[in-house]
């Protein structure tokens, strides 16, 4: 068995089925991403069932309270075709679907992703109630919305092209993620950076941020990769099962960069936790000025109360001082930001602070 197989069986044990290798890539309407799935998977369609608490869950929908979830399906497979258009989108959906129902236990981050087989192009949609006029995010990859507690719908539905339905099997996950809150202190100072002269820059500076690449952590065994995609699947799906963040990822392994492999920080991965890999941070801090491993930062939207907990002291980037700094897709994706968004980073003044998604109080 592989490395990556292995790690795929180990993180799939409560799965309710067999979790295919994640598609990197990022796809068209018409070009569906290509993931072996098994479309013989025992998890099903949708069918009526009831809970420990005696909740019957309705028949036709698959229901969900806990997280992360993840179903493989087929919508080849399904009966139901109720919703063709959600108001969301112009997007032809009137192929199959497939519903689930997600109780959402609190206030918070809810998304889902969806890996297709190839040839299959379906696409995942939030509602806030079963009506496709209710629709809140849809995505062709993936879907967030936040949320208020109470009972939510992730439909995958397929779209169809030129009067076809693409229709078949996939994957779905299905993530909530409840903010922490509170205060988002960030300690004054100056952030001496490479090459910069003696103009150290300000903190907390505001300005363009990178999306970067991922690191090999320590929960990764010899041999490191040696090209951009080695091991990189079973990466995310290790990265997701720490720190139950549900996004389709499709960043690859950092490059070499001077290092023996991809993926490479600063030190050996047997120093890098694979919670503190998914929230990193780094600047092209000096080798002095570096932060310890480990040391809180926080990321916020100027003048908004939408914030991420970072690690910093794992990595020196990027080498332009043109940009403040750099953090992986899924600070991005939680803040919804892209490559070169304004973000302002600052050292936090509680380093008690858990890693990841945070609302600031005024």
């Amino acid at each position: 068995m592989s490395r990556s197989a292995l790690i795929l069986s180990v993180l799939c044990l409560s799965c309710g089925g067999v979790v295919g290798p994640e598609d990197g890539g990022l796809t068209s309407e018409e070009d569906a991403g290509a993931v072996d799935l098994d479309a013989g998977s025992d998890a099903g369609l949708a069918d009526a069932g009831t809970s420990d608490a005696g909740f019957t869950c309705p028949a036709g929908q698959i229901c969900v309270d806990t997280f992360p979830f993840t179903n493989d399906n087929d919508t080849a497979q399904s009966t139901r075709d109720l919703f063709d258009v959600y108001d969301c989108a112009a997007s032809n959906e009137s192929g199959n679907e497939v519903v689930y129902r997600v109780e959402v236990p609190a206030s918070g981050f809810l998304s889902a992703a969806v890996y297709e087989a190839p040839g299959v192009d379906v696409d995942v949609h939030i509602l806030s109630s079963l009506d496709s006029q209710t629709c809140v995010s849809r995505g062709n990859l993936h879907a967030k919305a936040d949320v208020t507690p109470g009972t939510w719908f992730v439909v995958v539905d397929t779209f169809v092209s030129a009067g076809v339905p693409q229709a078949g099997a996939y994957r779905v996950d299905i993530g909530f993620i409840s903010p922490s809150a509170g205060p988002c202190g960030m300690q004054t100072g100056v952030m001496p950076r490479v090459n910069d002269q003696g103009n150290s820059l300000a903190m907390p500076a505001t300005g363009k941020i990178v999306v970067e690449a991922h690191l090999v952590t320590q929960e990764e065994p010899q041999p490191y990769p040696a090209t951009f995609t080695d091991e990189l699947e079973a990466h995310h799906a290790l990265s997701q099962s720490r720190t139950g963040f549900v996004m389709h990822r499709a960043q690859s392994w950092a490059p070499l960069e001077g290092g023996s492999f991809y993926g490479a920080g600063i030190g050996s991965p047997t120093l890098f936790p694979v919670a503190d890999e998914g929230w990193y941070v780094n600047m092209y801090w000096t080798s002095t000025a570096r932060p310890a491993r480990g040391t809180r930062m926080i990321f916020r939207q100027p003048g908004g109360s939408r914030a991420v907990v970072v690690s910093a002291g794992y990595e020196t980037g990027p080498g332009d001082l043109t940009w403040v700094g750099g953090t992986p897709e899924e600070t991005h994706f939680y803040m919804g930001t892209v490559h070169g968004s304004i973000l302002t980073l600052g050292l936090a003044t509680d380093q008690t602070l858990p890693l990841g998604p945070r609302v600031c109080s005024p």
